[in-house]
C-alpha cells in the first residue's frame, strides 16, 4: 500500500512539473497550488492527523506553511526514473538538480548565504546536501535581480 501511494505521489509530482522555466527568470510562488494537492494533504494529515480545523488560525496556518514547506523540498528533490537509472561515468557523481522544482526556500537560503558570507564553498556544502540551489545558480540569480533593478531604474528615470 504504501509502494502504491510512493509511486502515485511521484505521478503526481511528475505530471506538476513538466513545465519548463527559463533558467535566467526570478519567478518564485509560495502557494499550494505549486505541490500536488494529494501529497500536500498526506503530509497535512501525517503532521496533525485527520483534523480539518485546528483550534486557532496561527496553529492552522503553521501546519500549512509546514506541510508546503515539506512539501516543496520533496519536489525540489525529486528524482526522475530515467535520472535514478541512468549510469554515470564516475563512481562519485550525483545527481543535478532541475530548475523547474526550485522553491522560494531553497533559492532563498543560496542568495542569503553568498550575499552575508560571500563564501562559494559554504553555498556549495549546503547544496552538496539539497538544501539550496547550485552557486552557480544563485549567481545568476544575482545577475538576473541586478539587471531587473537598472532596468526598473531606467523605466522610471532613476526613481
Amino acid at each position: 500500500m504504501l509502494y502504491k501511494t510512493a509511486n502515485l505521489k511521484r505521478r503526481r509530482i511528475t505530471d506538476s512539473t513538466e513545465e519548463k522555466k527559463q533558467i535566467d527568470t526570478v519567478t518564485v510562488t509560495s502557494t499550494k497550488e505549486d505541490v500536488p494537492n494529494d501529497l500536500y494533504s498526506l503530509l497535512r494529515w501525517i503532521l496533525v492527523g485527520p483534523a480539518e480545523e485546528l483550534q486557532t488560525e496561527m496553529r492552522s496556518r503553521t501546519v500549512d506553511r509546514s506541510a508546503l514547506t515539506i512539501s516543496q523540498n520533496i519536489m525540489y528533490a525529486f528524482k526522475t526514473r530515467r535520472r535514478v537509472q541512468h549510469k554515470p561515468k564516475h563512481a562519485l557523481a550525483t545527481f543535478r538538480t532541475q530548475s523547474v522544482r526550485e522553491n522560494p526556500q531553497v533559492l532563498g537560503l543560496a542568495l542569503s548565504v553568498h550575499h552575508d558570507t560571500r563564501n562559494k564553498k559554504l553555498v556549495h556544502l549546503l547544496h552538496a546536501h539539497d538544501y539550496c540551489v547550485p552557486y552557480s545558480r544563485a549567481l545568476l540569480l544575482e545577475i538576473s535581480i541586478a539587471n531587473a533593478v537598472v532596468e526598473n531604474t531606467r523605466e522610471f528615470n532613476g526613481l
